[in-house]
């Protein structure tokens, strides 16, 4: 005799709720996978266009408040609004030499037309129109025309930006140089087919290398550029090991066969920079 098995309506339906979550749970734990749950992702630092080097001067007795200022209101404002601050710095002031009082930070916007607009939003937010009127009750923290703003475009050579501080603060340099008529660019083809090479060869922190945006007249045949060494005494020691480095004193000679590529006197002016303990960079 057959013996005829009949199926059970609800084990099948058991069984098959059970493939429908098994089913569904792959798909989540793929998704998962993909989107990379469970691990920490940095966020993606907004893309920058423009680069702003602005440049403060403190009214006598202001540079601690202008810091305070700074440090407790002013860059969480600029984050509000849009903005990037990068990095601040004060004058690494030699020993023995008057104290120099001037601020120097760097922003990133997306571009122009957001860089205007942020600053727009900014002198009109409430809270920065408070902080600035009580900073300033007893007086200006700048110096009459103690602001100064350049406009920088990252050079097609420069390094991506890296905002990674260092544990211990570096020695900073910003680096200004004019070309003789008709040879920046010769100055930026010495740079990016040999200069920076043999920079990083020595041991210096390449940081950014720019152009100044083309509408300011004082900036022509002008490059600017900022370099990052471990201590003083490594620059110094570095800047001695390059002047001496054969690759350089081959490329230097080429490369000026013609005649220097740097004005004189005044070609390359050089402004040693400390961070600030506010300095999203270190």
């Amino acid at each position: 005799m057959t013996t005829i098995v009949t199926p059970n309506p609800l084990r099948i339906l058991r069984r098959a709720a059970m493939a429908t979550v098994a089913a569904g749970m792959a798909l989540v734990s793929a998704a998962c996978s993909s989107m990379n749950f469970g691990e920490i992702v940095a966020p993606t630092p907004p893309a920058i266009g423009l680069y702003e080097l602005r440049i403060y001067t403190a009214a006598p007795g202001k540079a601690e408040a202008l810091d305070a200022r700074f440090r407790n209101h002013t860059i969480g404002l600029f984050k509000k609004h849009g903005m990037t601050p990068i990095g601040f710095w004060h004058v690494a002031t030699p020993e023995g030499q008057p104290k120099d009082d001037r601020l120097f930070y760097v922003m990133g916007y997306k571009d122009r037309a957001a860089r205007d607009a942020s600053w727009g939003a900014f002198a009109q937010d409430p809270e920065w129109q408070t902080v600035y009127r009580d900073s300033q009750k007893d007086g200006s923290l700048t110096t009459q025309g103690g602001i100064q703003n350049i406009f920088l475009n990252s050079t097609d050579y420069s390094p991506k930006l890296n905002t990674t501080s260092s544990a211990t603060p570096r020695l900073w340099e910003l680096r200004t140089y004019t070309a003789t008529p008709g040879n920046l660019e010769n100055v930026h083809n010495r740079f990016r087919n040999h200069t920076i090479g043999i920079f990083s060869r020595l041991g210096m922190t390449n940081f950014q290398y720019w152009r100044p945006v083309a509408d300011q007249p004082a900036m022509t045949d002008k490059m600017v550029y900022m370099m990052a060494y471990p201590t003083s005494a490594a620059r110094t020691t570095m800047w001695q090991a390059f002047s001496k480095d054969a690759e350089w004193i081959k490329v230097r000679t080429e490369s000026e066969k013609d005649g220097p590529l740097l004005a004189t006197p005044g070609g390359v002016v050089s402004v040693l920079l400390t961070p600030t303990d506010y300095s999203p960079l270190k």
